[in-house]
């Protein structure tokens, strides 16, 4: 394989090893050269690199190597939320190369729902740039409004008392429209976002569900005059099905994925 520039050849090894020795634990240097292809060397140096780092640790001295509790940090900033965009990305991708519309992957961060995947650079209908990383209000936005719709009852009382928080500070919200506005998006099945002037955008919303848990929101950008209930009928059974396939992914993910780095015993 060809080396991209910038490609630091030990870091890929130190990468490799940890790999191998998360197959089978303990481990000799031996089996690790035989798993790696590397060098016996090598691997001394890696591994005497990685024990004194704390990620490794050699059973007694009797060179038989483990991984530590250690490694689980290098995963920590790893959750649920990155799976949802690392699988749901490329399946976005492929619809908007198929129906030409963009589409957003957004998950919940605070107060708010942060796009974090949006294929408006591959689409020839994008009003705009992208919308990675725009924060969107839950009432205003369609994304918003699904989120709030289908998240469990928990997590929905938290979320209205910050919607009543900040109603009382601005008095942008009242208690009546927060409820029409769940209310409407539950019945519907959907957020959605009408726009404000002529010629501005518009957005449809569903919910991404486990089971009766949401692990995002999948929305599609059109043009404001376009969105209506013929344009409705024709897309939203493709969210849906899209959000529905990225969920059954994730499921087989999850049944299929490597364990995480720890020590065994």
């Amino acid at each position: 394989m060809t080396e991209r520039a910038g490609h630091i050849r030990s870091i890929a090894r130190a990468l490799g090893l940890l790999h191998a020795m998360n197959e089978k634990q303990p481990c000799t240097i031996a089996e690790l050269q035989s798993a790696t292809g590397l060098p016996k060397p090598t691997v001394f140096r890696i591994l005497t690199t990685l024990e004194d780092e704390g990620y490794v640790r050699n059973e007694g001295g009797l060179g038989r190597y483990r991984v530590t509790e250690k490694t689980r940090r290098l995963s920590a900033g790893y959750g649920e939320k990155s799976l949802l965009i690392d699988i749901g990305a490329p399946q976005l991708l492929a619809v908007t190369r198929s129906i030409k519309w963009p589409l957003a992957l957004g998950t919940l961060d605070r107060d708010a729902i942060v796009v974090r995947y949006s294929t408006m650079p591959y689409s020839p209908l994008a009003v705009q740039a992208t919308t990675l990383g725009h924060r969107l209000p839950l009432l205003e936005t369609a994304m918003g409004q699904a989120y709030l719709a289908f998240c469990d009852v928990s997590e929905q009382k938290i979320l209205r008392e910050l919607l009543r928080a900040s109603a009382l500070e601005d008095g942008s919200s009242t208690e009546e429209m927060i409820e029409s506005l769940i209310a409407q998006a539950r019945r519907r099945g959907y957020g959605l976002r009408l726009p404000r002037a002529s010629g501005g955008s518009a957005t449809v919303a569903v919910p991404v569900l486990r089971d009766a848990q949401i692990l995002g929101v999948l929305s599609m950008t059109t043009f404001g005059n376009l969105m209506n209930e013929k344009l409705l009928a024709t897309y939203l059974p493709v969210l849906r099905n899209t959000a529905q396939s990225i969920v059954e992914a994730i499921v087989v993910h999850e049944g299929t994925r490597e364990p995480d780095l720890a020590p065994v015993g």
